[in-house]
């Protein structure tokens, strides 16, 4: 018997209307390392796509045609019952596994064996069709999620993509595989239920990759987005579909809602309260004695009886008491926990509350009880967590006293604290207060449990380091990562990081060889769905901005010029390819057109960009126009203030002028938003020192020289202060030199820093 005669892992694919694209997908499976496997692609009633199937003549392959469109929920759960492996995976009929995807997976679930599901990274790829054709450019590649397994975030967002996803077979059964009645998301619907029984494992390494098209999507999952209250109701569904008990994983809560009046205001209190709580829990309407019938109720209900958590208890009569209409539910429920709830709770206030609530009283086992301290719920004599017994054995009829919580206020839940730290992150960033940013990137990458990886977070980490002008750091985390098989995203960011540093040959190297990881050629850019305009710039844009920016700095106008052109391909609206026509130009000694391809840039964008500006200096420096240039730098400055690449060529320019006090006013503007500049405190002190402002030429020296210790300027500066500190001061003589008409006031000499 072969070995195959019972296969260790089911990739199933779902597939409807790309038979296209299902060769690949099909292809990328067969290419697995791992080869003890079974497909079986079902056909959700679109197009036959046997001849598809037949052309890999697999045994292992196995074809479920149908002629009517049910739903990938639907399909997946077909396939799940004819799954004869141990192990079940996932790929979309537009994806990709890599090689290594089902080895790596079904090794991570065979070395733990108390997880139920294992997951790894993937690529976001972005990508445009050739009309013709139907062959595919990926343009973009990037780690959108990579987050340690967090079950209190899963709750609140999938970070477990399908196509990266294994489950055991028997996991999925326990917890009702899929759920037929959502439509969107169905993957986060039966990895929420997963959670409540067991945990998952994240391997980080990349195995796939899931496509999205540039511009508009076929894919059901974003079509169906554009319903608003319609997708949110199908959130409504995965979050109200648990598994049946009991939970190992999950603490059971009850919410108890005495009603006394059903109607349009009650149901939109229960859809804020279902899409602000993350935290699972059931939901008992207590019909307070309304006299409204249960089919009147449910009728008042709508779609939120659709929700599977919802169920309603009817009183005989009414309680005035809203803790007594509670007590009759609370003795009928079995959960150690009840979340009693009136009109008064503000669901969109503290929405994370349960999590930290239930961590606060397993730290603190002698409070029995949680009020909150939201503003809206005071004087509520409901709105609390409450232990069940405690309920019960406090509120005895005729013997009722008043359940006294004093209101606290909760802390930060765990599973969301890189959330926490990641939004202070972002103010900082937004303040260029890059110190700050850095010591929250390094203390996120500290944590392990829950946090998002690097692979994710060098996205973030990479902007940070090149501000801060940390290189090594930053090269190692990249060559580290592309180690590992994170090239795509990860190549562009090393060659742009030896773009900056004056590193153009290896800049050069580096982003030929993220080209040729994308799976183009320049050839490629004559498919006729070239040229195209998108606001969202792709990498591959980015890549060849900074291919021909380097080309510049080794003096190749030619090369500079191609690499622009394919640029300016996959964003025809763009002014920033214009703008290098210009540079070349300019390089190539030829100013009169270097000065047209600045007239035709785009209105919009090119003159808000201060790269506009810049080039507009330099070629009024190179016709000697210096008046002109240092209006352009002043206009660069006025609209990015905080951009270091302003700084030298206006300092020069001025310098050259005597624009002291005027640059004195632009250069403190600059450092006070950009306080970690070296080149802006630098600039600073030497115009301070030219204005004989030697106690603040002093301080910005000093400052210079804490971040860089060995900067020439401030050295200089210093030094010139002691030695005037020592000597009696002499009055310079006036002098005025005309150079080629150009008048400059040498009273006291621009000092060439």
């Amino acid at each position: 018997m072969s070995i195959y005669d019972k296969p260790k892992v089911t990739v199933l694919i779902s597939t409807f209307n790309r038979p296209q694209y299902l060769a690949e997908a099909i292809e990328s499976v067969v290419n697995q390392r791992f080869q003890n496997w079974e497909l079986i692609v079902l056909n959700d009633g679109g197009v036959d796509v046997r001849e598809v199937v037949d052309k890999f003549a697999d045994p292992r392959i196995i074809y479920v045609p149908d002629d009517v469109n049910k739903g990938a929920a639907r399909r997946f759960n077909q396939g799940l019952s004819l799954a004869r492996g141990e192990y079940v995976t996932y790929l979309g009929d537009d994806d990709l596994f890599y090689p290594n995807h089902v080895e790596v997976l079904a090794k991570a679930l065979d070395e733990h064996p108390e997880v139920a599901l294992a997951y790894s990274d993937l690529y976001a790829a972005s990508s445009i069709a050739d009309r013709k054709t139907g062959k595919r450019y990926v343009l973009d590649r990037r780690i959108s999620v990579s987050r340690g397994f967090n079950r209190e975030f899963m709750f609140h967002f999938n970070h477990v993509l399908h196509v990266s996803l294994m489950h055991r077979l028997d996991a999925a059964k326990r917890v009702g595989c899929f759920d037929e009645n959502v439509k969107v998301l169905i993957e986060w619907s039966l990895n929420r239920r997963l959670a409540f029984l067991y945990d998952f494992y994240h391997v980080e390494e990349v195995t796939g990759e899931y496509h999205m098209a540039v511009f508009k999507s076929d894919r059901i999952s974003v079509r169906e987005r554009r319903n608003t209250e319609s997708y949110k109701h199908n959130l409504r569904k995965i979050r109200c579909n648990f598994p049946a008990e009991p939970w190992n994983k999950v603490e059971r809560i009850d919410m108890l809602y005495p009603v006394d009046e059903w109607g349009p205001k009650l149901n939109q209190h229960l859809r804020e309260i279902i899409d602000s709580f993350d935290h699972p829990f059931k939901i008992c309407l207590i019909n307070n004695g309304t006299n409204r019938t249960p089919k009147e109720i449910e009728k008042s209900l709508g779609n939120l009886m659709e929700l599977k958590s919802i169920s309603i208890m009817h009183l005989s009569q009414k309680e005035s008491n809203p803790l007594m209409a509670c007590r009759h539910a609370a003795k009928k429920s079995n959960a150690r926990y009840l979340f009693l709830v009136s009109p008064k709770l503000a669901a969109v206030k503290s929405p994370k509350r349960l999590f930290a609530t239930l961590q606060f009283l397993a730290e603190n086992p002698q409070h029995k009880a949680v009020r909150w301290q939201v503003e809206e719920e005071a004087g509520s004599p409901l709105d609390c967590l409450i232990e069940r017994e405690y309920f019960i054995k406090n509120s005895k009829p005729g013997k009722y006293a008043p359940i006294h919580l004093s209101a606290i206020t909760i802390g930060l839940a765990k599973g969301f604290k890189f959330d926490a730290m990641f939004t202070k992150f972002k103010e900082h960033r937004k303040k260029k207060e890059w110190k700050e940013c850095r010591r929250l990137i390094d203390d996120i990458l500290k944590e392990t449990a829950g946090f998002p990886h690097i692979q994710y977070l060098i996205h973030y980490l990479a902007p940070v380091c090149l501000a801060q002008k940390d290189y090594a750091t930053l090269e190692k985390e990249l060559r580290a990562l592309i180690d590992r098989g994170y090239r795509s995203d990860n190549l562009i960011r090393l060659g742009y990081m030896y773009s900056q540093q004056g590193r153009y040959p290896e800049a050069v190297e580096t982003l030929k060889e993220a080209l040729a990881e994308h799976g183009l050629t320049e050839d490629d850019f004559e498919a006729d769905c070239f040229p195209f305009d998108r606001k969202t710039k792709l990498s591959v844009f980015h890549l060849f901005i900074a291919l021909a920016g380097a080309y510049l700095e080794l003096n190749d106008p030619g090369q500079a010029a191609r690499y622009y052109h394919l640029a300016s391909k996959m964003a025809t609206s763009s002014h920033v390819p214009f703008l290098g026509f210009a540079k070349v130009y300019m390089l190539a000694g030829q100013l009169d057109r270097a000065e047209v391809a600045l007239q035709k840039l785009p209105v919009k964008g090119g003159q808000e960009d201060p790269e506009t500006h810049r080039i507009l200096g330099k070629l009024c420096q190179k016709r000697r126009n210096l008046e002109l240039a240092f209006g352009c730098y002043s206009r660069a400055f006025e609209l990015a203030p905080a951009d270091e690449k302003n700084v030298d060529p206006y300092y020069f320019v001025g310098a050259s002028l005597g624009r002291w006090e005027e640059m004195y006013n632009t250069l403190s503007t600059f450092s006070h938003q950009n306080p970690e500049s070296v080149i802006g405190l630098a600039r600073l002190a030497a115009v301070s020192f030219q204005l004989k402002n030697e106690t603040m030429a002093a301080d910005m020296a000093d400052r210079c020289l804490e971040l860089d210790p060995a900067n020439p300027i401030a050295k200089s500066i210093r030094s010139r202060i002691i030695k005037n500190a020592e000597t009696a001061p002499m009055p310079a003589a006036e002098a005025i030199i005309d150079v080629g008409g150009l008048r400059l006031d040498m009273d006291i000499a621009p000092i060439a820093w």
